[in-house]
């Protein structure tokens, strides 16, 4: 760990009246490559602690104006500045209100005149447990990240996988039955389309939830390159082409072959996947979908548009909300997990660009991803 400390650097604060105690201080930290900043009263050493983040804070007892306790307690007062550790520097005729020192949140103290050994020994002791702090600290906030992953897959497996699951089994156990035995071809072909849909669901749930899982552990690289737009949206359409035919929805692409946007060809295809599947869920017979784009120099707007259900200004502050499980079913009971649209805003964010939406309920929705352009 002492190794860890001198190579990474760490910046001390020197709070002091007197120069030539900072000039002493500043020698010797410097032997350490120790990167030094400076205060000579209360008031700029919490500037500074605001502005620079020290590591560790050599902090005088006695100044003119607001004494080291003073600014202590305010600096310790803030959350964010919890773990930086204050040592005092007290004259010996003070050290008798050094307890006052650790009750607004001091660590330890040194006297002057200073002890070289002392004073290193103290300051690399100090930066040890700091460093040690800040990596348990990200270590347990890790843990809590991928906890946080592992209940909300519970929770899409519980909800959202088990209904449709469930669904296909009875189904097939009837099938399997002297009941489904005596089944006309109409009503058998009938229920195959139903399963198949189903089982279309499931695995879009299932591709929705593993990306977004592989997304939030940070597994997941970004390989961009230059997509021809057009080309992956009537790709995409191909897919989704028997869901368009079976619920008799409309779709409309007006977008041009000069179009060319710089992304990850994967992450995008999992967007506008998306943005169809959704687009067709929540659009009644007869409707449309229409993919339009607009363009500058430098950014591309893809926008996905239906006249379906629109959505309520209420839940739009929600569906991008990792912490909100939002669950819609679509006008033919299509059922989701809300997970898709939080992927698909990952995905875009991660490319460098933005995914907003406007809708209006009973007139449809727009989705707009914004990207970097390519061919540059």
């Amino acid at each position: 760990m002492k190794a860890d400390v001198i190579n990474n650097n760490p910046t001390v604060l020197v709070v002091d009246d007197n120069p030539k105690n900072v000039q002493i201080i500043a020698l010797i930290l410097r032997e350490l490559k120790y990167k030094i900043i400076i205060a000579v009263n209360g008031n700029s050493a919490i500037d500074l602690v605001e502005r620079a983040r020290p590591d560790l804070v050599l902090l005088d007892v006695m100044m003119p104006g607001m004494d080291g306790f003073e600014a202590c307690e305010i600096i310790k007062s803030k959350p964010e500045n919890k773990n930086i550790p204050v040592i005092f520097l007290t004259a010996m005729s003070e050290k008798v209100n050094i307890v006052k020192g650790f009750e607004v949140g001091g660590v330890d103290y040194i006297t002057k005149p200073f002890n070289k050994e002392e004073l290193t020994s103290r300051i690399k002791t100090h930066l040890e447990l700091k460093f040690t702090r800040d990596e348990l600290q990200e270590t347990t906030n890790h843990l809590i990240g991928l906890n946080s992953i592992k209940d909300k897959m519970f929770s899409v497996i519980g909800h959202d996988l088990r209904s449709p699951v469930g669904s296909i089994k009875m189904t097939l156990d009837f099938l399997k039955s002297d009941l489904g035995k005596q089944y006309k071809i109409e009503d058998f072909r009938a229920t195959i389309d139903t399963l198949a849909q189903t089982t279309d669901e499931v695995f879009g749930l299932l591709e929705n939830l593993l990306g977004w899982a592989k997304s939030q552990s940070g597994n997941l690289a970004v390989v961009p390159e230059d997509i021809k737009v057009s080309e992956l949206i009537n790709s995409v359409y191909l897919l989704h082409k028997g869901s368009f035919f079976q619920k008799k929805v409309h779709f409309e692409q007006t977008i041009g072959d000069d179009i060319v946007v710089h992304a990850d060809l994967n992450m995008l295809k999992t967007v506008i996947r998306n943005l169809l599947s959704n687009a067709i869920k929540f659009t009644p017979e007869g409707g449309i979908v229409r993919v339009s784009s607009t363009s500058t120099n430098e950014m591309v707007n893809i926008i996905v548009s239906d006249n379906g259900v629109g959505i309520s200004a209420e839940n739009q502050l929600k569906i991008f909300d990792e912490k909100q499980h939002l669950t819609t079913y679509g006008t033919n009971k299509e059922s989701g997990s809300g997970l898709g649209l939080i992927l698909c805003q990952n995905f875009v964010k991660s490319n460098h660009g933005r995914l907003f939406v406007e809708s209006k309920q009973g007139k449809g929705s727009s989705f707009t991803i914004e990207l970097p352009s390519g061919g540059n």
